[in-house]
């Protein structure tokens, strides 16, 4: 049966994510200390077993140059012992009538492998979302890196906008609340990725740093043109490496036309969203937790 989940189940949440996902229970025990609502995740109980969950995140799709309402998909999840039941297929489902129901015009995922894309696909998911991958060695960034920066002491809010107001020309990208920015870039920290952000005479900018084998996975990038070398000297000092691998909107950030374009995302049209209002281009996803 297919409800919205109870104030009482985070600990069965948990245990969900916890044997689907391999996380110990400090990841969604982070998460649903932060993001958990009952109107925002809905359930599938089987003989009394909570058999899947999924997650409807609100958020916004630029649509035609305005910010319109949206749910970002996270964390769906089925227990292994009921999978192949067309479990998850009906939670999209619902998850798609609640949306809209609620106002959402979209529906956006960002499916982790080839499977998931063509599981969505099977659900009314289309490719929509991409990023541009730029490998930057430390000595190209160290030419650009300018010094003359004071650590960020401003509000997420305010970094926030300066993500809204880079993706403006950008239709179709997902945008986020304040609040649920500052919950996204904490739930990276808690798997270790850090927001290295700057103030600068060219405004404040950001970058949230994954380092791995040496490396340095730059998830997102926000600075105007003017800030970015201000940006590239914290990134040295903050999250030194010896490559960088920036995930950037295809049409704008640093190192223009550099890279290759990845798929990343998918998107759903609810009720009264319609894709062909989105003007051609190349939608950026960018900070979704993945």
């Amino acid at each position: 049966m297919i409800a919205f989940a109870g104030g009482g189940m985070r600990r069965e949440l948990s245990g969900l994510w916890q044997e689907c996902f391999g996380d110990p229970a400090a990841y969604p025990e982070f998460f649903l200390g932060l993001f958990f609502a009952p109107q925002d995740c809905l359930v599938d109980r089987e003989g009394g077993e909570l058999a899947a969950a999924v997650y409807l995140l609100p958020a916004q799709v630029l649509e035609n140059g305005r910010p319109v309402q949206a749910h970002y998909i996270f964390a769906a999840a089925t227990a292994p012992r009921f999978r192949s039941r067309g479990i998850m297929s009906r939670l999209l489902e619902r998850a798609a009538e609640t949306g809209a129901a609620r106002g959402d015009r979209y529906s956006a995922v960002l499916p982790s492998d080839e499977e998931l894309y063509r599981f969505y696909a099977a659900s009314g998911y289309a490719d929509f979302f991409s990023v541009r991958a730029a490998d930057v060695q430390a000595s190209r960034l160290r030419a650009a890196a300018r010094g003359g920066w004071a650590p960020y002491a401003g509000s997420a809010d305010a970094l926030n906008r300066l993500r809204a107001e880079l993706l403006a020309e950008s239709d179709g990208s997902l945008l986020w609340s304040g609040e649920m920015f500052r919950k996204s870039v904490a739930m990276s920290g808690a798997y270790g990725d850090r927001l290295v952000a700057v103030q600068t005479g060219a405004g404040p900018a950001y970058a949230l740093c994954h380092m791995e084998n040496g490396a340095c996975m730059l998830l997102e990038t926000a600075a105007r043109k003017a800030a970015f070398p201000f940006l590239a000297d914290a990134i040295l000092r903050e999250a030194p490496a010896e490559r960088y691998r920036f995930r950037l909107p295809a049409d704008g950030g640093p190192f223009p036309g550099e890279g290759e374009l990845l798929r990343f995302g998918m998107i759903k049209a609810l009720g009264g969203g319609d894709r062909g209002a989105i003007r051609p281009g190349r939608p950026y996803l960018g900070l979704g937790m993945d």
